[in-house]
């Protein structure tokens, strides 16, 4: 008798058990790339999700872009990718295109976040032949941060220089190599500084339209312009990844650096005396590169009932008003929500709100191109080497690069 009571109550522990959800846990995989100063914010929004959610468990991967980069397709191929991918959003049509991510149209009647308290650009960015991808993760825009005792020391003003001249001139004055380089311009692994330079003198290296610009006169010359200075007065190191160029400013070697957000805990925990100003205006325009990292979801989460209903309630929660301010003072970065942009909690930070402004001007770089890695790896790249490195000119280097962009866009 005393046996059948005990299996009695355990079937009915286990039914009250299942149906408090303790069994019914739903498990989601998260991968990004946040490895940098950030890392620890992502970390603690997602411990508190899972904390707060006892019915879902997002497992997150960080690994480096790099590496995120190489294996999100062939894991998606073989059925093994991650439900939600923080993604640059210039990965976005490669990967609908492959047919591995689901449309989210919905997402915003689904949750409680409406669409228009999010940055516009941030959402437009995962947008891709009118249908929604994603929802932001983060958005950037870069800005130029600058050591302000090596300005001190080198008898200029502390404010930032705010035009091309300016800025050349302090870079020249700036720069004893190799102790001391006036800036860093770096061109592989990472953020798009010399396309933000190209589009100041109203180039670039491929327009909305479709149309190649990395040839175009407005390019060259202000590829020119920037490349003589490094081969004339060694403004920089040549050969750079972005890491590389992080480095050098966290250490004092450098004196002006391009980068986003994400770089100021860094540098305050360096204990460096740094500012950011806004790109210095170039010969056309004032002009600077955004981005954008979206939460993407999987084509197979997107087709579960179950895990598209987790996937919606963790984007919801990442975009709440108290997620966002975390995130914005613990990151650095401007909160993805427009209506929280001048809350009293974001105004007295340091950075965010001199970030936010630089969204105003910014433009995306290569977003809603399906051949972005073909393009940055196969001309882009070898074009700003070759041109730094001293072994073509300025003017065979991006011919040679736009007969290339031509035949892969065509």
């Amino acid at each position: 008798m005393r046996s059948r009571r005990l299996v009695l109550l355990t079937a009915v522990t286990l039914v009250l058990l299942l149906a408090g959800g303790a069994y019914a846990k739903t498990t989601l995989t998260f991968w990004n790339g946040f490895t940098g100063p950030d890392r620890p914010v992502v970390e603690s929004l997602v411990q508190q999700f899972n904390d707060e959610n006892p019915d879902i468990e997002i497992e997150m991967d960080i690994m480096p872009w790099d590496s995120f980069m190489q294996k999100l397709m062939p894991s998606y191929i073989v059925g093994k990718g991650p439900d939600i991918a923080g993604l640059g959003a210039e990965l976005l049509p490669r990967l609908v295109e492959a047919g591995v991510l689901a449309p989210i149209d919905d997402v915003f009647t689904e949750t409680s976040v409406p669409r228009d308290v999010l940055a516009p650009f941030a959402v437009d960015a995962a947008t891709y032949k009118g249908k929604l991808y994603g929802t932001p993760m983060s958005s950037f825009a870069l800005l130029m941060y600058y050591n302000k005792d090596h300005f001190t020391a080198a008898g200029l003003a502390p404010e930032a220089p705010n035009n091309w001249d300016e800025w050349m001139q302090a870079a020249i004055k700036l720069s004893n190599p190799p102790q001391q380089y006036g800036m860093v311009l770096p061109t592989k692994e990472s953020p798009a500084v010399w396309p933000l330079l190209m589009w100041s003198n109203g180039g670039g290296i491929l327009g909305e339209d479709g149309e190649v610009l990395i040839d175009s006169k407005e390019t060259k010359e202000a590829v020119s312009f920037w490349a003589d200075a490094v081969h004339q007065h060694e403004i920089s190191p040549v050969g750079l990844i972005g890491p590389e160029t992080d480095k050098l400013f966290q250490t004092g070697k450098a004196s002006m650096h391009i980068v986003g957000p994400w770089m100021t805990a860094g540098f305050t925990e360096a204990g460096l005396n740094y500012d950011v100003a806004p790109i210095p205006e170039g010969p056309k325009t004032r002009a600077t590169a955004g981005g954008v990292t979206s939460m993407a979801v999987s084509k197979q989460a997107g087709a579960d009932p179950e895990k598209r209903k987790a996937v919606y309630r963790f984007l919801e929660f990442w975009n709440s008003e108290e997620s966002q301010i975390k995130w914005a003072l613990g990151a650095g970065f401007p909160p993805n929500r427009i209506d929280i942009a001048d809350s009293p909690e974001i105004m007295a930070h340091p950075w965010v709100p001199k970030f936010a402004a630089g969204l105003t001007y910014a433009q995306g770089y290569l977003v809603g191109t399906p051949k972005f890695s073909e393009i940055e790896s196969d001309v882009y790249e070898p074009a700003m080497e070759s041109i730094l490195l001293g072994k073509q000119t300025v003017e065979a280097a991006l011919d040679e690069a736009g007969q290339k962009l031509r035949e892969l866009v065509k």
